[in-house]
């Protein structure tokens, strides 16, 4: 039997560790930049040579990253045999059946993993704070989901909503959906 190998985007690095099995603790993981989101021929590109990589090492790889994160990415990965994520993105991995009623009145979902990662977002995008305020500025509220894993110190925030100026409410939020949609994808 290959040895598993997962190809993971790194917004899931700190709720992946914390459920993560014991049978799986020796992993290798692949951890790909969240920014990657902002270009989809350099993401779909980047997974598809991590794929790439885990066939030639014979390794059966799995694929932490939604469905829905590019047009592409079922495609990419049944080329290479791999096996994804039954969820269509991250926040919809941690809380799949209360999206839609969680998203309305122009509120956007956010983890603290990707606010943690913004800075990369810009840089791929090659966003200042003004290019930020334009694309988010749409938003009435920014939802955080909180998992109780890492969770964003006072000043994380308050860093955030100086460079988005939208409000951050923070809802808590379990980690079993996660940790079943991880098994699926793992087993």
């Amino acid at each position: 039997m290959a040895k598993k190998k997962l190809i993971a985007c790194q917004i899931f690095a700190d709720e992946l560790l914390a459920v993560l099995p014991e049978v799986y603790k020796d992993i290798e993981i692949t951890w790909l930049d969240p920014g990657l989101h902002m270009n989809m021929e350099k993401l779909e590109t980047t997974i598809e040579q991590a794929l790439k990589n885990a066939v030639a090492e014979g390794a059966d790889a799995r694929v932490l990253f939604g469905n829905g994160c590019s047009p592409e990415m079922c495609n990419i990965i049944s080329r290479h045999g791999g096996k994804i994520l039954g969820a269509k993105n991250c926040i919809d991995a941690f809380c799949h059946e209360r999206v839609d009623e969680l998203e309305q009145n122009r509120t956007v979902i956010m983890t603290p993993g990707w606010i943690r990662f913004f800075s990369n977002l810009m840089a791929e995008a090659g966003w200042d704070e003004v290019d930020v305020r334009q694309n988010w500025g749409r938003y009435d509220r920014i939802l955080l989901l909180d998992t109780g894993v890492n969770p964003l110190s006072d000043e994380e925030l308050l860093a955030f909503y100086d460079l988005i100026q939208v409000p951050i409410e923070t809802q808590p939020t379990g980690l079993d959906y996660f940790r079943e949609k991880l098994m699926e994808v793992l087993g």
